[in-house]
């Protein structure tokens, strides 16, 4: 005969108020829906009839106490049969101790029970049922012993009736379930009830231990009330726990992976309430740790409801579509990279703070398009809003780019320091910024170089803002209480044919402005096509000046400087020179600004040196009898802090006599900075040289200046030789001039002299050398030494 038949029709979970979180194998022929976010207890009250209204009831109290429960209700299936099934439910522990919900599941118990039912007309039917039945069915005695055991003890543990009857109940149990089950039985043998299903471990023959949920109730005298012994019904849920088990182990190794990652997690349910947060999201919402279940997410998360960040929330909820974004959440002052997962009863939600790298970016983004120095617009900034300027040309207005470069920058920067030279270029933004028009745009390319873009209707306008520009530049600056007056020098271009582009309007602009460099301090100039051949040349001359020195382009000529009363031999000038596979003899009025400028003159300067004194020591041991060698120094040589020790080292070096060289330096370099001149100068006279000033009377020719400045040679410019035939006083001048430095105690030399007639003057004036194409042009070294061969060895005595 076939054994009436339960099975499983569902395995569920819930959270602590019965609202379900997992279904697995589920079978809607014979359940009604039940499914993800569904109540329990509305699905025992929809059931129909009074004991799903008991068992809602019954069930939601075990809920509250957390406590199983196990009850019978009837449904109706899809197609209006009736169907017996059992709910159970047990409490599912988190591994903090504290109940985290319930798993529980539907039994479908129809056929059993139409059997049982049936076989209840009678004792032996009931027996019969009882014999046969896939529960496990007992009776025990008051004394907690079996008197009946049914065969399906034998089917489940592998233990036959005649081995258990006479044994207590509590044999065969799991040592840690053995307490609760004997307590629980004596309180049925005492006459009190026990609704709640029992769980414990029945040991089988073999060994294993098998699940039982097990539910008691007490056997009484229907006269006297009396109890008399139990009846112990149980079923066996090995399955279930074991399933159970590995749920929570799942959910477990869910929970340690969410609270190792380095996001903040949670999960909610449609009503909104978290099911689920990790320490992280807890602490970002600034609650305690493990309080967060079942609380709403708005009232968790203070003024997370009206932001952006609930809006894609809410719309993941009802489209119940996955997202990522990126929001600021206001509340909290924090960026947040956000991915949301949208589930059939819920949101999982992924999140972790990003400030940090928004703060990056946006750092990046200024240092792209911001100059760090001074905060204002950089090349590249520039260069797209020239583009944006040019795409909106006004009719009657150009793009004018106005090219500014400072023009005493590196003094201030040599002598006080970089950090002087930094809060300089701040001031300079400052003011710039303070004479543009609404729409002007001023930007800083690097080093002391600025540019302004603006719409101007002409010339005339152009004119007038670079004029505002100049004389707020003209304004002292104060840094550290010293005051620095520093001019400039401003290039100008305008849009059109010649500058259609961005990259024309600055490369026109910076030629212009190397015009009004070369014009003067505090000067502008607007850009001429005739200048785009000129600065065609200058980049020619820059390219090719890099690595003139290195391929041995530069060399020495050399002019005899003679005496002027017996027309001897006294000494030579060094002059540079540098001829150009390609660019040819390049004059030294083209390459030694641009060289002074672009910072090579102080390597081309110190090979000067250390070749004049290498020939001058070769020719005088040569002709034995010392040349006198006269070198140009430079102005950036001059501050430079190495300019003494590398004369030092040429002369020692070189083995050339520090009394025959002489070092020329021009009035405009001495002026530069007086005081560190002073120093410089003496430190060189130190080591026995002679100092000559060059080119007077082409700088401020301050007699002060003479005096202060440790020289022992005047040169007199070639101007003054020039000019002297259309002036009248050119003479008188020049005596007066001569008179006064060997009043001083200077010998005199004049430069450029071409005529007997300017000799004639200077022998009557008593000058004391001269020099000039009367005598001799600069002459390459094999020339020179041809020169000399011809001159009386004794003439070059100094």
């Amino acid at each position: 005969m076939a054994q009436p038949t339960s099975f499983i029709a569902s395995i569920w979970t819930t959270d602590l108020h019965g609202n379900c979180t997992s279904v697995v194998d589920h079978r809607p022929d014979v359940l009604p829906p039940f499914a993800a976010a569904a109540s329990l207890l509305d699905w025992l009250r929809g059931c129909g009839d009074a004991a799903g209204d008991e068992a809602a009831r019954a069930v939601a109290d075990a809920l509250a106490r957390h406590a199983p429960f196990d009850h019978e209700v009837q449904v109706r299936c899809g197609d209006g049969r009736a169907r017996r099934v059992v709910v159970s439910g047990l409490p599912r522990v988190a591994a903090d101790g504290r109940c985290a919900g319930f798993s529980g599941a539907f039994a479908d118990v129809t056929e059993q029970k139409a059997t049982l039912d049936r076989a209840l007309r009678s004792e032996a039917e009931h027996r019969l049922i009882v014999d046969h039945s896939m529960d496990l069915i007992a009776h025990c005695g008051v004394d907690g012993r079996y008197i009946y055991v049914s065969p399906s003890y034998e089917t489940v543990i592998g233990r036959e009736a005649a081995e258990m009857v006479g044994e207590l109940v509590t044999c065969f149990l799991h040592p840690d379930d053995r307490g609760a089950a004997t307590a629980a039985l004596a309180r049925i043998l005492a006459g009190g009830d026990i609704d709640d299903v029992i769980e414990v471990r029945k040991q089988h023959r073999d060994g294993h231990y098998v699940s039982l949920g097990t539910k008691v109730r007490k056997v009484t005298d229907p006269a006297t009330g009396a109890v008399f012994g139990a009846v112990l019904v149980s079923r066996d849920i090995t399955r279930e726990r074991e399933m159970l088990h590995r749920v929570e182990h799942a959910h477990a190794h869910v929970r340690t992976v969410l609270e190792s990652i380095e996001d903040g997690f949670f999960s909610v349910n449609r009503n909104w309430e978290i099911t689920y947060a990790n320490t992280l999201a807890e602490v970002f919402a600034g609650v305690t740790p493990g309080t967060s279940t079942g609380r709403v997410l708005w009232d968790l998360a203070e003024g997370l409801a009206g932001t952006g960040i609930a809006s894609t929330y809410r719309r993941a909820m009802e489209r119940r579509e996955n997202t990522s974004f990126e929001a600021f959440y206001d509340p909290a002052g924090v960026w947040l990279s956000l991915r949301v997962y949208a589930r059939e009863d819920g949101l999982s939600v992924f999140f972790h703070d990003i400030s940090d790298r928004k703060r990056a970016e946006e750092r990046l983004e200024q240092l792209a398009t911001r100059d760090d120095l001074t905060g204002l617009p950089n090349r590249a900034w520039l260069n797209g809003h020239l583009k944006a300027m040019l795409g909106q040309a006004r009719s009657q207005a150009a793009t004018t780019v106005m090219f500014i470069d400072l023009n005493r920058f590196k003094e201030v920067n040599d002598s006080l320091g970089h950090a002087a030279g930094d809060v300089l270029l701040q001031q300079v933004g400052q003011r710039l910024q303070s004479c543009m028009r609404p729409g002007d745009v001023v930007a800083r390319l690097g080093g002391d170089e600025f540019v302004v873009a603006a719409h101007c209707a002409g010339r005339e306008a152009a004119a007038g803002i670079a004029q505002r520009l100049l004389k707020t530049l003209t304004v002292p600056f104060y840094i550290d209480g010293l005051e620095m007056c520093v001019g400039a020098s401003i290039g100008i271009s305008l849009s059109g044919q010649d500058a259609p582009t961005p990259e024309l309007l600055f490369q026109n602009a910076d030629t212009a402005m190397y015009k009004a460099k070369a014009l003067g301090e505090s000067s502008y100039q607007f850009f001429e096509r005739e200048m785009s051949v000129e600065a065609r040349r200058r980049l020619q001359i820059e390219a090719a000046l890099r690595r003139a020195l290195e391929l041995g382009q530069f060399e020495l000529h050399y002019q005899p400087r003679i005496d002027v009363r017996t027309l001897r031999l006294r000494g030579v000038e060094v002059l540079l020179r540098w001829k150009h596979p390609e660019l040819g003899q390049v004059s030294p009025l083209e390459f030694i600004p641009i060289a002074e400028e672009r910072g090579h003159i102080e390597a081309i300067g110190k090979w000067v040196l250390v070749e004049a004194c290498r020939v001058g020591k070769r020719l005088g041991d040569k002709y034995g009898t010392q040349l006198h060698v006269s070198v140009n120094v430079s102005a950036r040589q001059l501050r430079t802090a190495s300019l003494v020790a590398e004369v030092e080292q040429a002369l020692r070096e070189s083995g050339f006599p520090a009394r025959a060289l002489e070092l020329e330096l021009t009035e405009s370099a001495l002026i530069e900075d007086t005081e560190q001149s002073v120093d410089v100068l003496r430190r060189l006279k130190g080591l026995g040289l002679t100092l000559a000033l060059d080119d007077f009377g082409t700088g401020y020719s301050s007699l002060s200046y003479l005096k202060r400045f440790p020289v022992d040679v005047l040169k007199l410019d070639r101007s003054f030789f020039l000019e002297q035939s259309q002036d009248a006083n050119g003479d008188e001048i020049v005596a007066a001039l001569v008179h006064m430095a060997h009043a001083l105690g200077l010998k005199v030399v004049a430069e450029g002299i071409e005529t007997e007639e300017v000799m004639e003057t200077l022998r009557d004036c008593r000058c004391d050398e001269a020099q000039g194409y009367l005598f001799a042009r600069p002459m390459a070294l094999p020339e020179f030494d041809k020169f000399l061969q011809c001159e009386v060895p004794g003439s070059m005595a100094a």
